[in-house]
C-alpha cells in the first residue's frame, strides 16, 4: 500500500481512515457489513478499525512479521471458542485484501473501554474480583490442547536467551545501574532451559487488553482482546505483563488471581525467581517501566530482593 511501505511511512499512516478507509469499506462489502462511519481504533502493531460500533476490521501487511500475526490470531481464535464463558472478541472473517501480501481479520466489536483507562474510578475491591475471574478465565485457556500444526510458536529457552540479548545489547533501559549490572550473573544462577510444560498463553494481557464499563459504579468486563502475541508458554511468562501491567504490580490481585488459578505445587516451588527471570527475558520491556512507576525498587540492593518485592504472595 502506497505510504505504508516503509517503517517511517507506516508509524504516521498506518491509522488513518483517509488511507485505509477504502480497504476497510471493502472488507466489509465482502462479508456483508453495512459501513456507515469507520474510526481508528488503539493504535497497536497493526491497524484496526471500528466500524459503526459494530464490528473492527484489523489489517496485517508485510511489515512486523504481519501474515505469521494473522495466521497466531486466527489459530488463537479457533481454541478460544472452546470456551464458551471466555469474553474474548469473536472472530466473524478472514482473508486477503487485494493488495498483496495484505490480510485481515473482521471481528465483533467489543464495547466499553479499556481497564488501564477506568482503572482510577474501579474500586479495589471490583479489581479483586476481577483478579479472581482472570484467574478461573486464565486456568481455563491454559487448559486447551493445542494441536501440533498450529502457527502459534512455542517458547523455548533459545528465545528467552535470545530476547534477553538483544535488550542487553540496547542497554537495560529504565533499570538502575546497580541492578542491571546484576541481571547476568542472576540468570545465570538458575537451572537452565525454558518452559518444562507449555500451554496456550493469550502473551499479552495487558490493561489496555481487558475491556469493560463501570455500570451502576460497578465495573463489568465486556471481552478480552488481542491474541496477536499468543503462544505455546507458561503461566510464569503469562503473568509479565498480567501483574506488572494488567495489575500495576499490587501483590493482593496476584494472589487473588494465583489462588482462583490453583496454581500447582510444582509452579511454586521457586516461583518468585522464575518470574522474575521471565520478566527479565521476556520479549517486551515489562521492567523498565516497573522500575519507573516503583522508585523504591530501585533503591533495592539485589535482584532478589527485587523479585520478592514483586512476586512473593
Amino acid at each position: 500500500m502506497r505510504g505504508l511501505e516503509s517503517l517511517e511511512g507506516y508509524r504516521r499512516r498506518f491509522m488513518d481512515p483517509k488511507v485505509l478507509g477504502h480497504h476497510v469499506r471493502w472488507v466489509c462489502g465482502q462479508n456483508g457489513v453495512p459501513c456507515r462511519s469507520i474510526r481508528p481504533g488503539v493504535a497497536g502493531t497493526f491497524p484496526t478499525f471500528i466500524v459503526d460500533r459494530r464490528v473492527v476490521v484489523k489489517l496485517f501487511g508485510p511489515l512486523f512479521d504481519g501474515g505469521r500475526s494473522w495466521r497466531v490470531e486466527r489459530d488463537a481464535a479457533d481454541l478460544v471458542r472452546r470456551i464458551p464463558s471466555f469474553p474474548a472478541a469473536c472472530l466473524l472473517a478472514s482473508g486477503r485484501l487485494p493488495e498483496p501480501d495484505w490480510r485481515y481479520h473482521l471481528y465483533r466489536f467489543v464495547p466499553g473501554r479499556s481497564i488501564g483507562q477506568a482503572r482510577r474510578s474501579v474500586s479495589h475491591a471490583d479489581l479483586r474480583s476481577l483478579a479472581r475471574r482472570l484467574g478461573a478465565w486464565v486456568r481455563d485457556l491454559h487448559a486447551l490442547e493445542v494441536a501440533p500444526r498450529t502457527a502459534l510458536p512455542r517458547l523455548t529457552a533459545r528465545k528467552l536467551r535470545s530476547w534477553y540479548a538483544a535488550r542487553r545489547e540496547r542497554g537495560l533501559s529504565g533499570w538502575p545501574a546497580h541492578l542491571a549490572a546484576q541481571a547476568d550473573v542472576y540468570l545465570s544462577s538458575l537451572a537452565p532451559g525454558g518452559p518444562a510444560v507449555t500451554h496456550f498463553i493469550h502473551g499479552d494481557l495487558t490493561a489496555d487488553h481487558v475491556l469493560g464499563d463501570l455500570r451502576q459504579g460497578r465495573w463489568r468486563t465486556s471481552g478480552v482482546i488481542d491474541f496477536g502475541d499468543s503462544m505455546r508458554g507458561d503461566l510464569f511468562y503469562e503473568l509479565c505483563a498480567l501483574h506488572l501491567d494488567l495489575f500495576d504490580a499490587d501483590k493482593r490481585l496476584l494472589s487473588d488471581f494465583l489462588s482462583s488459578y490453583r496454581i500447582s505445587g510444582a509452579d511454586q516451588q521457586g516461583f518468585e525467581r522464575t518470574a522474575m527471570a521471565r520478566a527479565i527475558c521476556h520479549r517486551f520491556d515489562v521492567l523498565g517501566p516497573t522500575f519507573a512507576r516503583m522508585p523504591r525498587l530501585g533503591r533495592l540492593e539485589s535482584l532478589d530482593e527485587v523479585a520478592a518485592a514483586l512476586w512473593e504472595v
